[in-house]
């Protein structure tokens, strides 16, 4: 059983990376206290982490507030993300079993009907299944974890484009590529198919960022 910090943490956290609380939100200590059914204490030792993970900010006598990275910041970590998934893409290719395989192609045939559903939450869950299977396969657990670390930042403005009209179905034939050249061993044709991916989410943030927010 999660302590009441640990809840509190965990609450606040999936609000901020699934976008419900916006970048520069106040996170007002007693209402989350309320909301969450714990003690205030317990909400300042989650903000207090959440403040670590870089997704709060706390000021003096301001309290808290989601912390916001600005376009070029949000730019420059899709560089750094691109530039590591290669890695992995290479790595996957010499890597990836027939049974990593079988669970991409669940995993895909699951977010096609999620994506015919315009069920975009969990279309989003599912793509990071996907990416995790992918991940595992490479067998590079480092640069893994410093993707997942990026990924943290960038998850509340990445699950925004899924309201952008046409994106869930252009990322579900980027996937299908991703997929079809793992199952091909084709390196190239791998590296392109992920750079493509993330450029189109990176070109449609740095589009549509100010309807968004």
């Amino acid at each position: 059983m999660l302590k009441a910090s640990e809840k509190a943490y965990e609450y606040i956290r999936e609000r901020i990376l699934s976008g419900d609380s916006h970048p520069a939100q106040h996170l007002i200590e007693t209402q989350l206290a309320e909301e969450i059914g714990v003690s205030r204490n317990s909400v300042k030792k989650a903000l207090q982490q959440l403040e670590k993970d870089r997704l709060v900010v706390i000021e003096r006598n301001k309290g808290a507030k989601v912390s916001s990275l600005d376009l070029n910041h949000i730019l420059q970590y899709y560089e750094v993300r691109i530039a590591l998934e290669i890695i992995i893409m290479k790595a996957a290719v010499q890597n990836i079993t027939e049974n990593d395989i079988q669970k991409l192609e669940e995993i895909y045939q699951t977010m096609k009907e999620l994506c015919e559903n315009q069920d975009y939450v969990n279309y989003s869950k599912n793509n990071a299944l996907f990416h995790d299977v992918i991940y595992k396969a490479s067998k590079k657990d480092v640069i893994s974890t410093m993707i997942t670390e990026i990924k943290t930042q960038l998850s509340r403005y990445q699950i925004k484009t899924m309201l952008v009209p046409g994106r869930t179905e252009e990322s579900l034939k980027e996937h299908r590529v991703i997929l079809e050249s793992l199952k091909e061993k084709d390196m190239e044709k791998a590296v392109k198919a992920i750079t493509e991916h993330l450029s189109n989410v990176s070109s449609t943030i740095s589009k549509y960022i100010k309807i968004f927010y």
